[in-house]
C-alpha cells in the first residue's frame, strides 16, 4: 500500500479533452469547401458541415514548465502556461445520514489557473501551415480557443500528479467535467472550473420522469376508457404505462397517433390509490415512472444514465452488482413517480432507504456504489507510529446524526400527494431504544423520520428501521488525519482501522476502531493527503462458520478476521473480544 517517493520533485499535468472532428476539411464525407484561410478548426462551433461532424477528442496538455525539462514521458507536446491547480474533494453522505447536506454529499471540483499568451496554433489548428497569416501575432491562445469551442459543457478535464521522470500513465489522475470559464483578467489569467460527473444529477434539468407534452384535447368523464392528447405524438410516450392527469393515475395498454395528437386506449382509471374523476381540456397527461420489485443497483443505473445523462461507461455497474448480491440481495425497490422529480432527490431517498451510497471516484473516473453492512474482509490498520502524520489526528462527535427512534413510513395512500405528509401513509414502523433517551445515557430523544416510498412492505420497512437505529443509536464519530503520499492509495469509500492512543477502551487499552473514509484531499500535491472518516463499527463483521475440527480460539492477534468462535454465556471470548452471533 506504500510507495518510495523520497527526494522526487512533484509535477502536475492538466489534460483537456477538446471535442474534435476526425474528418479532413473537404474530404468525403466532409462536404465543406473553401480556401485555406476559410477552413474550419475541426470544432463543432467552426464546422461548415455540421451534419457530418465526426466527434472525437483532441488531448491538449498543459504544464508549469517545459515538458522536456520535467522528463514526462507520454506527452509529446504541452503548453507551459499552467499556473495553479486547486481541488475540492468529494464528500460522501453515508446513507444520507447528514440531513444538512445533499443526499449525494459534496461534489468534487477543481479550479485551474492558466496564464494567457500568444500561441502558434500548433496542434489546435490542423490547417495552420496553409493560413496566410502568422497565428502567433493574432490574439491569444485562450481568446482563440474560447471562440472556436463555444460548446464546452461536457468536456473532460484531467489532472495528473506525479514525479519528475514518471510516465504520464503511471501518475495519479483525477477526472472532472468542464463547468465554467472565466477571464482573461487584468493580469492575463484565465480560470477553468470543472466538477465531478455527479454534478449532472444536481442540475435542475435532471428530472425523472421527464415532463410530458401532451394535453387533453377535450373534456373527459370519470368513466372514459380512452383519451386523446394534442401537442404530442406516440413517440413522446412508451407503448404501455401510467399517466397522471390532475390527481388521478390511470394505466393504458396502447397508444397511437391520431387526428389531434396521440390517443391512449385500454385505460384503467383511478389506479395506485387515486380516484377516477373528470378532467378538462388542456390538462396535462404526465407520463409516470414505475419501478416494481427491482434491484437497487438497476434503479440507480437507470436514473443516472437515462435521466441524469451520465454515460454508462462512467457507472461501475459490474462491481455494483457484486456489492448488491453480496450485501443486500433481499432489498428491492418499488415506486411510482407521478411528476418530474429531481434525480438528486430520488437517489438520496434510495440511498437512505437501501442503506447504501454512491459517489464519484475521480481517480478511477467511475461512479461507485456501496452497501452499509458488516465487514467480511479485515480493513488495513493505520497507526500513529507508522502512518498518521504527527499532530494531524483529531476526533469530534456528530450528535446531530444520533437516533433513538427510527420512524419508517411506508405504503403510500395517494401517490399524487406529498410523500412528507405523515397523513399520506397507511403504515409506520417504529424502532426505539428508550434506554438511550434516559437520564443515564443521552437524556433526550432523537427521532429520524424516513418516508419510504421505495419500500412497500413490512419485510423491507422493519429491517430499515432496525438498521437505522443500530447504526445511529450511539453518537457517530468523525476522524480527521493526514498521511504521507506514500500511503495515498487509501481513498474515498475505503474502510480502515485506526490504532491510536486517542481510541481506547475503558481500561486505557487501544482498540482498533473501524472508519469509512468519506473525503480525501491532497492538501500538498504529491506529498500530503488529508482524510475525513466516519465511525463504521455498528454492523461489525460478517462471520463464517468454520469447518468441523477447527482449533480453539487462539486470541485476537492470530484469529482469522471472520472466523466464528463460540463465546461464554456473556457472549465474549477468552481475551474479552465479542464472539460471533446469529442475527
Amino acid at each position: 500500500m506504500t510507495k518510495d517517493l523520497a527526494g522526487r520533485e512533484v509535477v502536475q499535468v492538466v489534460e483537456i479533452e477538446q471535442p474534435f472532428c476526425s474528418l479532413v476539411y473537404g474530404n468525403n464525407p466532409c462536404t465543406a469547401q473553401g480556401t485555406d484561410d476559410k477552413k474550419c478548426y475541426n470544432t463543432y462551433a467552426t464546422c461548415q458541415d455540421q451534419d457530418n461532424f465526426a466527434a472525437s477528442t483532441l488531448s491538449l496538455y498543459f504544464t508549469r514548465g517545459n515538458v522536456a525539462d520535467q522528463n514526462i514521458s507520454g506527452v509529446t507536446y504541452a503548453i507551459p502556461s499552467l499556473v495553479s491547480v486547486s481541488t475540492s474533494p468529494t464528500r460522501i453522505n453515508l446513507s444520507s445520514a447528514n440531513k444538512s447536506a445533499s443526499g449525494l454529499g459534496n461534489r468534487a471540483s477543481v479550479k485551474i489557473k492558466f496564464k494567457d499568451h500568444p500561441h502558434t496554433d500548433k496542434r489546435v489548428d490542423p490547417y495552420v501551415d496553409g493560413r496566410s497569416w502568422d497565428p502567433y501575432l493574432r490574439a491569444s491562445f485562450w481568446s482563440k480557443w474560447f471562440a472556436r469551442n463555444r460548446y464546452r459543457q461536457n468536456i473532460t478535464v484531467k489532472v495528473y500528479e506525479g514525479y519528475e521522470g514518471e510516465a504520464l500513465g503511471a501518475m495519479t489522475v483525477r477526472e472532472y467535467v468542464w463547468d465554467s470559464f472565466t477571464g482573461p483578467d487584468a493580469d492575463g489569467n484565465v480560470v477553468v472550473t470543472a466538477k465531478d460527473i455527479l454534478a449532472k444529477v444536481e442540475e435542475r434539468k435532471a428530472l425523472a420522469p421527464v415532463a410530458s407534452p401532451g394535453k387533453l384535447h377535450t373534456n373527459i368523464a370519470s368513466g372514459t376508457s380512452h383519451v386523446e392528447c394534442n401537442s404530442a405524438t406516440e413517440s413522446d410516450y412508451p407503448a404501455t404505462g401510467t399517466l397522471r392527469i390532475g390527481s388521478e393515475c390511470m394505466t393504458y395498454t396502447s397508444r397511437a397517433n391520431s387526428a389531434n395528437g396521440v390517443t391512449f386506449s385500454g385505460l384503467t382509471r383511478g389506479t395506485d390509490g387515486t380516484t377516477a374523476s373528470s378532467h378538462s381540456a388542456g390538462d396535462t397527461a404526465q407520463q409516470c415512472l414505475r419501478y416494481t420489485t427491482q434491484r437497487t443497483d438497476d434503479v440507480l443505473a437507470d436514473l443516472l444514465e437515462n435521466y441524469a445523462g451520465i454515460p454508462s461507461t462512467k457507472l461501475d455497474t459490474a462491481n455494483w452488482a457484486t456489492e448488491y448480491d453480496s450485501f443486500s440481495p433481499s432489498v428491492t425497490l418499488t415506486a411510482l413517480i407521478t411528476k418530474p422529480t429531481g434525480v438528486n432527490q430520488l437517489v438520496s431517498e434510495i440511498s437512505e432507504q437501501s442503506s447504501s451510497y454512491i459517489w464519484w471516484d475521480e481517480r478511477d473516473a467511475l461512479v461507485k456504489f456501496k452497501v452499509i453492512s458488516g465487514l467480511n474482509v479485515a480493513p488495513d490498520i493505520l497507526t500513529e507510529e507508522s502512518h498518521i502524520l504527527d499532530g494531524s489526528l483529531s476526533f469530534r462527535d456528530l450528535p446531530d446524526q444520533r437516533v433513538s427512534q427510527a420512524w419508517v413510513y411506508y405504503l403510500l395512500d395517494d401517490v399524487t400527494r406529498s410523500i412528507t405528509d405523515a397523513e399520506n401513509w397507511k403504515a409506520i414502523q417504529i424502532s426505539a431504544d428508550l434506554n438511550a433517551e434516559g437520564d443515564n445515557e443521552y437524556g433526550e430523544k432523537s427521532v429520524r423520520e424516513i418516508f419510504a416510498r421505495w419500500l412497500p412492505s413490512d419485510a423491507l420497512a422493519v429491517p430499515l428501521a432496525n438498521r437505522t437505529l443500530t447504526r445511529y443509536v450511539d453518537v457517530p464519530r468523525e476522524a480527521r488525519f493526514r498521511l504521507d503520499a506514500k500511503d495515498r492509495t487509501y481513498w474515498t469509500g475505503d474502510t480502515v482501522r485506526l490504532s491510536t492512543d486517542m481510541e481506547v477502551d475503558a481500561f486505557g487499552e487501544r482498540r482498533q476502531a473501524t472508519y469509512t473514509i468519506i473525503q480525501a484531499e491532497e492538501v500538498v500535491p504529491g506529498e500530503v493527503v488529508e482524510y475525513m472518516a466516519i465511525s463504521a463499527t455498528a454492523f461489525g463483521k460478517i462471520y463464517r462458520i468454520m469447518a468441523a475440527g477447527s482449533g480453539d480460539y487462539p486470541g485476537a492477534a492470530t484469529a482469522g478476521y471472520t472466523d466464528a468462535y463460540i463465546g461464554n454465556s456473556a457472549g465474549v471470548l477468552s481475551d474479552g473480544e465479542i464472539c460471533a452471533r446469529i442475527t
